[in-house]
């Protein structure tokens, strides 16, 4: 009797060594945000099967000890780096993660994918001799703008973050609220094009167009907005329409967000819609196992 089905390829076994001081302090300064330690997991456990995570950072200071509860939240494998000597000034994150890779591979055969987020060069040596030597996987995410090029170079992969989504996230949400607040008003026949939907949005919420504009192209180039032609007379009007069962499936659009409370209530003698209520604009967080940019090395 034969059985036809599906075999479900097993992932490689995988430890995760993370210096949280690149990721935290290189997230703030560049891009304003903090870390997503939610997302980023559900990102590494789709390439291997994560069995550790250890998070290293000099928690003296106040804003990274912060942090510590939402660790806790996925791991208890947190190592404090400050320095024991009140004198120096000298970083020894660096140092003692780099001892706790050595350590796991002498000690560990079984883990095959080593998982690194950092962005410090420091770490190129202990990557080609996990990669060369040991004959390990080594993947290595960092924080776009602080990631050494060399280090790049070195990892069977990298990722650096934030991803598109994570960067243009704030403004999809903007556009989509516009999308869908002109869809359920009044003026059904009224055509939405690009250009009317940029200058909308970056007026309403007093920000920068070029990112409008940048947004707005990406969800059209990824499939979540289609641009219709349609001729009138000699020219042709191109119109844009929202799939929102993609821009749901791929969580960029809630449902529940198409609930009226979130669209402008503005009395009859107002000025025609526009855009959703500016006081509610808050966006939500990108949600975990956006697709993100990985280069490989033949």
């Amino acid at each position: 009797m034969k059985f036809i089905g599906i075999l479900k390829k097993k992932k490689p076994r995988g430890a995760a060594f993370v210096d949280f001081e690149h990721w935290y302090i290189s997230m703030e300064k560049i891009y304003n945000k903090k870390p997503d330690i939610g997302a980023w997991i559900n990102m590494i456990n789709e390439r291997a099967d994560v069995r550790e995570i250890t998070f290293f950072a000099d928690f003296s200071n106040e804003s990274l000890n912060k942090e510590i509860s939402k660790i806790r939240e996925y791991t208890n494998r947190i190592v404090e780096t400050k320095n024991p000597n009140p004198y120096s000034e000298k970083d020894f994150t660096d140092f003692i993660m780099l001892d706790s890779l050595y350590q796991k591979a002498f000690a560990d055969d079984k883990t095959e994918v080593f998982i690194l987020f950092t962005g410090d060069a420091h770490f190129n040596s202990v990557a080609a001799y996990l990669k060369t030597i040991c004959r390990k996987q080594v993947g290595i995410y960092g924080v776009k703008g602080a990631f050494s090029n060399q280090l790049k170079a070195t990892a069977s992969w990298w990722v650096e973050l934030p991803t598109e989504t994570d960067i243009l996230k704030p403004y999809y949400d903007m556009i989509l609220k516009n999308l869908r607040y002109l869809e359920m008003s009044s003026d059904k026949n009224r055509k939405i094009t690009f250009r009317d939907t940029v200058d909308i949005v970056t007026e309403h919420y007093s920000t920068d167009k070029s990112k409008v504009q940048i947004a707005l192209q990406s969800l059209i180039d990824n499939g979540y907005i289609s641009r219709i032609s349609k001729k009138t007379g000699s020219n042709a009007v191109y119109s844009i329409k929202p799939n929102w069962e993609k821009l749901t499936a791929d969580d960029l659009w809630v449902p529940e967000d198409a609930d009226g409370n979130i669209f402008i209530k503005k009395k009859p003698s107002d000025a025609k819609p526009t855009a959703p209520d500016a006081g509610k604009n808050k966006t939500k967080k990108p949600a975990a196992g956006k697709k993100n940019s990985v280069k490989k090395r033949s």
